[in-house]
């Protein structure tokens, strides 16, 4: 099936207003016959939603046994899975199938199933900031990845389906996703990071993304200078994939970078790592690795456990599906999950953005809030 440009205006098939207007009727119509939903964009290809009138169940198995359909794991490690029952590809507004009851309803009404969570001041993030660093000049711990939640008021006349089209072509290298389910609500979702890639011929793909600046417009990305603490960090991160490897004696993969990449408003430094995996005999790798990476070094630290305890003490918050992971599984044979960041769980009238900075010895607590801001942009410059 031939897929269109990433971005919709370039489109000859599909306008941005259109697309929203057919999203909007698929989601109310799911919403009105009481299924789940989850709307995504992965990479270079068109908008797919796929739809389940079963609740989510809970996964016990590796993910190459699991049917095709979608992921949503939280931060926890806790994983939900969403079956195929129906999927629709926007793909031509010429051959577009409309539900045979349209509903009548003119904006998404998107389930919401809790109460929002207030927003974290300055003055709280910079004192965990600072005790994230105390504890890394005296223990074992080299990072933690300290977050925060800004509660922001959705503007009047707010509308899901034109927020995702917009993310779509704002942000052609991301994953787009609304995933709204009867159990755990309505959550946005524009993510640079992937966690794990298996396509149709063998191939396992991760990547160690970290470090943070405001993209420059005017400048190449060739020509970006970093500091020694977003190398270090980034370095970390990368680290810590090449020793998953070696746990499982896997030596055979091709490393690639690091280089800098763009994510929206921000730079990041990314190094991929890509695995044949019919030619190592690791048919499994995807659900080993999966469960060996998360929570990555990028959204928790290093050493992991050490770095888990300090999170669940000096964070008043529940980061719920934020730093998680969620992707399509085994459709047309291919999986791709990526990291839950900058996301946001809607409520009516309000959101909750979540957001994070790797910490080091090094860390200045005023940037590291700064850095949180600018990532909490990527959201707001769109919906406003």
């Amino acid at each position: 099936m031939e897929k269109v440009s990433a971005n919709i205006k370039d489109s000859s098939s599909y306008t941005e207003e259109r697309l929203a207007k057919d999203i909007k009727i698929w989601a109310n119509w799911a919403k009105d016959n009481s299924h789940n939903i989850a709307l995504y964009r992965k990479p270079g290809s068109h908008p797919c939603l796929l739809l389940a009138n079963q609740p989510l169940s809970k996964v016990d198995q590796p993910i190459e046994e699991l049917s095709a359909g979608f992921l949503f794991a939280n931060f926890n490690g806790e994983l939900w899975h969403m079956p195929k029952e129906q999927q629709v590809e926007f793909i031509d507004v010429e051959h577009i199938t409309l539900p045979v009851e349209l509903s009548k309803k003119t904006n998404w009404e998107y389930y919401v199933t809790s109460k929002e969570q207030a927003s974290t001041s300055k003055a709280d993030y910079t004192n965990t900031v600072q005790q994230s660093i105390d504890n890394i000049l005296h223990s074992n711990l080299n990072k933690v990845v300290p977050s925060k939640i800004k509660l922001h008021h959705l503007p009047k006349g707010f509308c899901l389906a034109s927020a995702f089209v917009k993310l779509c072509n704002t942000y052609p290298t991301a994953f787009i996703s609304v995933v709204s389910t009867k159990e755990f609500g309505t959550w946005l979702t524009a993510t640079p990071e992937l966690l794990i890639k298996l396509d149709n011929k063998g191939i396992f793909e991760t990547m160690a993304l970290a470090g943070t600046q405001k993209n420059d417009s005017s400048e190449q990305l060739h020509d970006v200078a970093w500091v020694d603490k977003d190398i270090e960090e980034q370095a970390m991160v990368s680290r810590y994939i090449i020793n998953r490897f070696k746990e499982i004696r896997l030596r055979e993969f091709i490393e690639k970078g690091p280089m800098t990449v763009q994510a929206g408003n921000l730079n990041h430094l990314c190094t991929t790592f890509k695995v044949d995996t019919k030619a190592t005999n690791f048919q499994n790798l995807g659900g080993v690795m999966l469960n060996l990476l998360h929570p990555t070094s990028a959204v928790c630290g290093m050493p992991k456990e050490a770095a888990l305890a300090l999170i669940a003490k000096i964070e008043d918050h529940d980061r719920k599906f934020y730093t998680g992971y969620l992707g399509p599984v085994n459709i047309n044979n291919e999986t791709s999950l990526y990291v839950n960041l900058r996301c946001m769980e809607l409520f009516k009238g309000k959101a909750n953005l979540f957001a994070g900075a790797g910490v080091t010895a090094i860390s200045d607590p005023e940037k590291e809030w700064t850095e949180t801001e600018l990532k909490f942009n990527t959201l707001l410059n769109i919906i406003g």
